[in-house]
Formats: structure tokens, sequence, C-alpha cells
């Protein structure tokens, strides 16, 4: 036997030898997968739904999404049509608009991660969808547009970003910021959008190849993100980072013409009030959660100077205080009664520069 089909024998075997390590590690990844409890099958128990089903479906739907990846931020594809949720054609949640602003419109977009996108029963329970219904409740000569521009998994860096490479052709006149939580969860220093960790970015989701199942759990394995407990020094250049892309956001306003709002969001770690036996499971009261707390409030206190820059801010990390019904599925993500607590609020915020804006037109 020659030398050469020696070669190639052990080249066939080693192929041979991959490609059974191959299978072997995929069904033991599949094994492992179906032992896995569904996380849509836990909403359906969680004390803040009144409706299992429908809290089921929103989970489904929300798992459902499709992004597009660009170099600084991401977005929601568009057109896509859920139980619970719609995006539009231009990738917002809720109802259609067009993208030249017709006239007599006062348009307002809610900038924000997955909690200002509300994980929610239906478009119109989002923090947007309510406080659309205020504005309409009015019955003001201007028509009032409220935009959902929240997507889920973003933080500071990608809203910024996607304010002045997307937001700002739809003519904005007032952009409202929820926001905070994820930066101060997660610490992302690097000046990258969050996406950027993940390996299949942009090729496909990780739920859409069921064949071969390895590499998405992998991505997903090695991609989660790490909480890391840094010094003081990372705790005040996170809120730092947050403070000046908000403070650039309300600049641009200043000098494009349209209004800001920037918020601090709630999260149950900085709530006061009886929390149901789901919400408790939520608080893990350890060392990463007190430096989470510690952020929003640095955050807090770079409020005053962003009210310089910005035309109105708002801490909103205590507004759940004293409630006595569960508004926590996570511990961040509201239940559509505390969307509606969250939009009144945004709404009190809101309404004296709409009306102000409504008179001067």
């Amino acid at each position: 036997m020659s030398v050469q089909i020696r070669y190639k024998k052990q080249f066939v075997l080693g192929i041979l030898l991959l490609i059974i390590l191959a299978l072997a590690v995929e069904g033991i990844i599949r094994v492992y997968e179906s032992s896995l409890p569904s996380e849509c099958l836990d909403w359906m128990h969680y004390d803040a739904f009144n409706d299992d089903k429908t809290a089921e479906q929103t989970c489904r739907d929300i798992k459902e999404l499709k992004y597009q990846f660009f170099d600084t931020h991401k977005r929601i594809e568009p057109n896509q049509h859920y139980d619970t949720i719609n995006i539009n054609n231009f990738g917002f949640r809720g109802q259609e608009i067009t993208k030249v602003k017709p006239e007599g419109v006062y348009r307002i977009f809610i900038v924000g991660g997955s909690t200002a996108f509300s994980h929610s029963s239906s478009d119109e329970t989002t923090i947007s969808g309510f406080l659309q219904k205020k504005f309409d409740a009015l019955n003001l000569e201007q028509k009032i547009e409220v935009i959902n521009a929240g997507v889920s998994g973003s933080f500071s860096y990608d809203e910024n970003n996607l304010i002045k490479e997307y937001l700002l052709q739809f003519e904005p006149d007032f952009i409202i910021v929820y926001s905070g939580g994820y930066d101060a969860r997660y610490r992302i220093i690097e000046e990258l959008p969050t996406y950027k960790t993940d390996i299949f970015v942009g090729f496909f989701k990780l739920s859409d190849l069921k064949i071969y199942r390895t590499p998405f759990f992998l991505n997903e394995v090695l991609t989660n993100p790490i909480l890391i407990n840094f010094n003081e020094e990372y705790y005040e250049v996170i809120a730092d980072n947050w403070k000046k892309r908000w403070i650039e956001i309300c600049e641009l306003g200043n000098s494009n013409g349209f209004s800001t709002l920037v918020t601090i969001q709630p999260t149950i770690l900085t709530v006061k009030k009886e929390l149901s036996s789901d919400e408790a499971q939520f608080v893990k009261n350890n060392a990463i959660e007190e430096t989470t707390k510690i952020i929003l409030e640095s955050m807090s206190k770079s409020l005053p100077l962003l009210e310089q820059k910005c035309t109105q801010t708002g801490d909103l990390r205590g507004i759940f205080d004293g409630f006595p019904e569960p508004l926590f599925f996570d511990d961040i993500h509201t239940t559509d009664k505390g969307n509606e607590v969250i939009a009144e609020k945004l709404f009190e915020l809101s309404f004296p520069i709409v009306k102000n804006a409504s008179q001067q037109n």
C-alpha cells in the first residue's frame, strides 16, 4: 500500500471521527435543551399576569422577532405581524406611519430597550400605546403621534446612534428617552453596539436552525451577558457615558428643533413596594444588585446637568412605590399595568412641552 493511499485513509478516518464527535455533541446538546424548562411556559404562571395564554403568546412572539444590524446599532426588521405584536413598515412597533411627517402632526418617539418596546399583551398596552391614548383623550387641535422606537437589547450607545442615524429622518418633534437599566445591569463600557458580541449576528436568528443546534447553543453560552462587579471608578464611567450620550442628543435637539425628555427607568431593585411572591424571587440581594443600584444612583445625580441641556428630565426609579399589585415579571420588565403607570408619569412630564409647542403653532 502506498504512502499516499494510507494518508487518504487516515484523512477519511479523521473526517469520520469528527463527524461522529459532532453528532455526539449535538445529541448531548439536544438532550440538555429538551430538559430545560420553557421560559414561555414560566410566563404562564407569573402572578403578574391575569391571562396565562396571552402571557405565553406574548413571550413566543417576542422570541420570533427579527432584527436588522448596522455598524453602530440594530433595528427591528420592518413588516412583522404576530398575535400580540405588529411591526410597521419602518420597524417601529404599532400602527403604520409615513416617513414624511404629515402637516399638522406632532411626532413623539419613545426610545429605549426592551422595556420601552414593552413586553406587553398588545401594541395598545405598551408604554407608547398608553401615552397615545392619553393624548388622544385631550382632543387637541394638533394630532399627536406617539411612535414606539424601543429595540430589545439596546443600551444608551445603541439608542444614541438610532436617533442620529435613523429617527432624525422622520422629523421628530419630541424624543422621550426611557433608559438606564440596561447600562446599569450589564456595565457595558466599550463603544460597541450590544449585538457585536453575537458570533452569528446578521446571518440568522439563534432559533432559526433546528437541524443542527450546536453552533447556536455555543453562541448563546459564550455570548450570554456576564454581570461584572467593577470597582467604583467603573461605575462612574458607566454613568458618565450614559450622561454624555444623552447630553449629545439634547444638544442635537436644541439645534434641530425637537424637544427632549430623558428619564431613568425603574427596576425591581429601586422601588419600595411589597413584592409579590414571584417578584421577590427576582431579587437576589447580592453584590451585583447593590452595584446596579449604585450606578443608577450615579445616573440620577447627573439629571440636574442634563436638565440644563434637555427640555425635561425625570427620575422614575421610585414610580411604583407603594403599589400593592405585582407589576414586574422579572427584575426590569413590567406588565401592562406597569406600562400604564409609566405612561401616566411620562404624560405628566411631557404634556406641558407638547402644550407649549401646540400654542406656538
